[in-house]
């Protein structure tokens, strides 16, 4: 079994580490699980995806079985404001820990040096290897970490993926398609008393994002895992003065979509309406920067060893089956659903212990009870790793 004592040890550890993306980075983090690693016998490999930023990997070897590749990302956002707790302070309070990084996703970390630890101190050998990666970049647009990952052919065809990522304890098997990117609208600036030889690049902006907005949450796709695609406006700057009309405007946008939307189609939608609001505005241009790496929609395969065998194992140790339906379905973006997305596996999951709702805010946290839950699961599939990746028709007649 998993020491529960251990992983909340490691999750408390983990969250006093400063890893903000943008900030300080993950290199201490990353140093810390490399020595941690090492003190249970797992000799960790680290690959320089860029700077002093390494992906490290380790395996704990087993059969012949599919690799169980466990993702967990060493960065966190930027701690910002509201917190009434030590955002690095890692305190327990009313069956909880929190800080920066607690949900998303240290303690899920945590769970995956728990799993390599326990195989290693109980001298288990798993069906299959037991891989951890720990990514960097993941919370930053062109999640550098995964990337590098699938680049260098480090991943095989067959591996069965899992990140622990915060999903309430739920078995998250598919993710919109997520398309980052800055609008650059461009007037003529000019007098406000003599506003009539301008062009209000703001008031064409604005017109662009209501037009983008009821364009997108009227489009006629819903997903029964996913929902409907939607659609944000996360920044807006525009002008120089009060009393000067804007001569430039930037706006950046945050594009969610379902199937059966391509990821590609994303940018020339958008560049379709600002080309049609600019005709009102006479002069005015606009230019379209992409930020990040284009995120298509994925979705895993039921038949999946993953899939099955979170499947099972969840009930096995809840009595329950694993939610489904609409809250199956996953808004963010993780490292497993760029795997797939570069790869076209579908063989890639989501499962961890807090809620996403937490991820991101002040005042982070991740209830120990999900980290108990979340590592009893894991410990069982990986229990049963050689039965559960046996192909169904196989292990109804075994």
């Amino acid at each position: 079994m998993i020491s529960l004592d251990k992983v909340i040890t490691d999750t408390q550890a983990l969250i006093r580490i400063d890893s903000q993306n943008p900030g300080v980075g993950e290199a201490e983090c990353g140093e810390w699980v490399t020595r941690r690693l090492s003190e249970m016998g797992v000799s960790p490999i680290s690959t320089n995806v860029r700077d002093n930023r390494d992906n490290i990997m380790a395996t704990v070897k087993g059969g012949a079985s599919p690799r169980l590749v466990i993702l967990g990302h060493l960065d966190t956002v930027p701690i910002g404001a509201g917190w009434t707790k030590e955002p690095l302070g890692a305190e327990i309070r009313d069956n909880k820990i929190y800080g920066r990084g607690a949900c998303d996703m240290k303690g899920g970390v945590a769970i995956a040096l728990g799993v390599l630890e326990a195989l290693r101190s109980q001298n288990i050998t798993p069906a299959g290897d037991v891989v951890f990666v720990a990514t960097v970049d993941e919370e930053a647009p062109d999640m550098a970490g995964a990337h590098h990952l699938v680049e260098s052919g480090f991943l095989r065809p067959d591996d069965q993926v899992i990140a622990l990522e915060p999903t309430g304890t739920r078995l998250r098997i598919a993710q919109m398609g997520l398309r980052w990117l800055t609008l650059t609208v461009t007037g003529k600036m000019a007098h406000a008393g003599r506003a009539h030889l301008g062009i209000d690049s703001a008031h064409a902006m604005s017109r662009i994002v209501n037009t983008l907005k009821d364009h997108i949450e009227g489009l006629p796709y819903v997903d029964d895992i996913l929902g409907r695609p939607r659609f944000t406006c996360g920044t807006f700057h525009a002008g120089v003065a009060t009393n000067v009309v804007p001569p430039t405007a930037e706006a950046s946008f945050d594009i969610r979509i379902v199937p059966p939307m391509l990821i590609e189609d994303v940018i020339p939608m958008v560049e379709e309406i600002a080309a049609e609001v600019l005709r009102g505005f006479p002069g005015a241009s606009f230019a379209i920067n992409p930020l990040g790496a284009p995120r298509p929609p994925v979705r895993a395969s039921d038949d999946a060893p993953i899939i099955r065998g979170l499947r099972k194992a969840f009930t096995a140790v809840t009595g329950v089956t694993v939610p489904v339906g609409e809250d199956d379905g996953h808004e963010a973006y993780t490292d497993a659903s760029m795997v797939a997305a570069l790869t076209g596996s579908t063989s890639c999951a989501v499962f961890g212990p807090g809620s996403t709702d937490r991820a991101h805010t002040a005042d982070e946290f991740v209830p120990i009870a999900d980290l108990d839950l979340v590592s009893q699961v894991m410990w069982k599939m990986v229990s049963d790793w050689g039965e559960l990746t046996q192909t169904p028709h196989t292990a109804d007649n075994s």
